[in-house]
């Protein structure tokens, strides 16, 4: 009788102890098998490929010379507090043809350098510059950036998150002449800025 009583006190005890431990080893081991199975640099090309096919679209709908994304990354940290230092870099760009790219040129930038600019888009607000000479547009600190890489007209909306986390902008250059968009054009490229921006959080949530 006793030892029936010691036998079910032993099944209980390695039912609560191993059984659980069984069970992480199991799913690790799972987990890892996934992740071999997964070829991250297809999946890495395929989603690049997938973005600039996007932006080529926007770029031929709306006549522009040149359409990118930027999006923020960590870019180390301050000393002596170790507060991360936030910037941008331009990670997908299509250009027409004879148009100059500027991934190159907005490479690892520090977003401190257009405060107003993001402070304005984080709010859910797009920048509408159909001319960077007219000084009744607010151009938000970003002219004389434009302007060096010949940019006369530029439309930008920001990029959220499923969960609303400001992630990056979606930029529609002209370079060759000035273009004023109309109010459906506007409202348009948001819904494909909102199509794009749904697409990189899947993205970022999958790697």
């Amino acid at each position: 009788m006793q030892h029936n009583h010691f036998m079910e006190l032993l099944g209980a005890f390695l039912t609560g102890i191993v059984g659980p431990i069984l069970y992480l080893l199991i799913s690790k081991y799972l987990s890892k098998e996934k992740n071999k199975k997964r070829d991250i640099v297809k999946e890495a090309i395929l989603d690049i490929s997938i973005i600039n096919n996007e932006i080529e679209e926007i770029r031929e709908e709306f006549g522009g010379d040149r359409v990118w994304i930027s999006q923020f990354h960590n870019g180390g940290n301050f000393y002596p507090t170790g507060k991360s230092i936030q910037k941008f870099s331009i990670f997908y760009e299509v250009s027409k043809i004879g148009i100059s790219s500027v991934s190159h040129t907005f490479n690892n930038i520090p977003c401190s350098l257009y405060p107003r600019a993001f402070e304005h888009m984080m709010e859910g607000n797009g920048i509408f510059i159909n001319d960077f000479n007219d000084k009744k547009i607010a151009t938000y600190g970003l002219k004389g950036a434009a302007e060096s890489v010949g940019t006369k007209s530029r439309y930008l909306i920001p990029l959220f998150t499923l969960d609303e986390k400001y992630i990056g902008n979606i930029g529609i250059d002209f370079v060759t002449k000035k273009n004023r968009l109309t109010k459906d054009e506007w409202e348009h490229l948001q819904i494909r800025a909102g199509r794009i921006a749904g697409y990189l959080s899947t993205s970022l949530v999958n790697n």
